[in-house]
Order: structure tokens, then sequence, then C-alpha cells
């Protein structure tokens, strides 16, 4: 009985044994691996502000181009005498801005523009226009700021000469404002406060997206308007720049 029992014992040590060979065996190269976690893009932070031009270079040819039309005087100029107003703006605005200054007939006093898209730049972001006026009292006139988007994906606003060259394919955005204060002061206008000045032209959707061949926001425009109609119109604007935030 006691051989028996000592068989029986052997055996069982025997299976023990090999149970932990296949369990050791199973266990090698350490813990199971966990199910590896999905790649998270990167964090891109986007640029709050897309500045248009603050004039520092005190040229409108480079490094951006403006284009000028119909207006007596459209030119960089000193801001060294120009110290009224907001003096937090007054404090930011550099050594230059643009002056806009001329007579008006039918209370047009002509303008300037530049072309702001190009590829992979997304504008469509941004949710502000902001730029910093001096004026110079009651009279210094009205400014019409004109956003113009690209509606048939050709990267290019064809006008209409024979109707003072509005556009004959793509939308055409404006706001107005009323300089009538002396001194910087600094504008902020919500990109939702603009007005389609063109309906039935384009598809009188504000489309700043470069998708499907479009260059999304094309151009700005500045057309000085006089307080009357044979008025003059006399204000500089400076730091003008797209922003993501109101303030």
């Amino acid at each position: 009985m006691f051989r028996n029992w000592r068989l029986g014992f052997g055996i069982f040590l025997v299976l023990v044994s090999w149970l932990l060979v296949i369990e050791s065996v199973g266990a090698m190269g350490g813990p199971a691996p966990k199910k590896p976690e999905e790649a998270k893009p990167p964090v891109v932070l986007a640029e709050k502000v897309f500045l248009i031009d603050n004039f520092e270079s005190g040229s409108l040819k480079s490094p951006r181009e403006w284009w000028t039309f119909d207006i007596e005087k459209a030119q960089i100029a000193s801001n060294k005498e120009l110290k009224a107003g907001d003096e937090k703006v007054a404090s930011q605005v550099g050594n230059y801005s643009l002056l806009l200054s001329g007579m008006a007939k039918n209370w047009y006093a002509g303008g300037c523009g530049t072309y702001l898209a190009k590829e992979k730049q997304d504008l469509s972001k941004y949710n502000y226009l902001s730029l910093d006026i001096y004026g110079n009292g009651p009279g210094s006139g009205t400014l019409k700021i004109e956003l113009l988007d690209d509606d048939n994906n050709n990267w290019q606003v064809e006008q209409d000469p024979a109707k003072n060259y509005a556009p004959v394919y793509d939308d055409k955005f404006v706001y107005e404002v009323k300089v009538d204060w002396t001194g910087w002061k600094r504008v902020l206008i919500p990109i939702a406060d603009f007005s389609d000045e063109n309906p039935l032209i384009g598809d009188d959707i504000w489309n700043p997206y470069q998708l499907g061949g479009s260059g999304g926001l094309l151009q700005m425009q500045f057309i000085c308007l006089a307080s009357t109609d044979k008025g003059k119109v006399n204000y500089n604007v400076d730091n003008v720049m797209l922003t993501v935030e109101g303030k």
C-alpha cells in the first residue's frame, strides 16, 4: 500500500512539473502587450492673427503690393505727428501708416486694394477684421471695406469696366466705417457683419475656403467716401489684420 502511495505521489509531481513548464513557455517574453493606442494627430495651434499690412516697410509695393485708383493721395505717411486718440493704439501703430486723402465727386474719392490669396493659405478661421484708423474729426469721411471671394474657381476677380468695375462672377461683401472722431481708434469688425453687395452674382455665400479649386478670400479694397457729395476724405489706416478673436 505504501509503495502504491509513493507511486501515485510521484506521478502527481511529474504532472505538476509538466504543467509548470507549459505555463512558463507560454509566458516567455513578459506580459502580453497592450493594444496599441491609435496615433493622435499633432496639435496645430492656428495663428490668431493674419497681418495684412502695417506699412512699416514704407512702401506700397513691397512686401505687399497695393493698387490705387482715382484718389488724390494713397501713400505711406509718417505717424510722428499723429499722437491723438487712444493712447494704447497710438503706442502700437509704428512709424508709418496709409494716408487716404482727396476730394470727392458724387461722394466718391477713389481708393486702393490688395490681393490676399495664396496657395495653401487658410483664411477661413479668422472671424474679425481689425484696423487702426486716425480720424481728423467729423467730416473725415467713410471707409468702405470690400472683401471678394472666388466663386468661379480661377483665383481672380473678373470686373466689368462698363459697370464701375463690378465683379462679374464673384461675391463682394462690404462694410462701411464712418470716421467721425479725432486721433487713433481701433476698429474691430466681425466678418459676419459684412453684407453681400452684389446679390445674384456669385453664390451669395461667404466662401473664404480654398476648396474645389477656389482661391477663397481673394482680395480686399478700401473705397473712400466723403461726408458730402463734394467733400474731402482725410484719414490714415494702419495695422490691417484678420483675427480669430474679437479683441
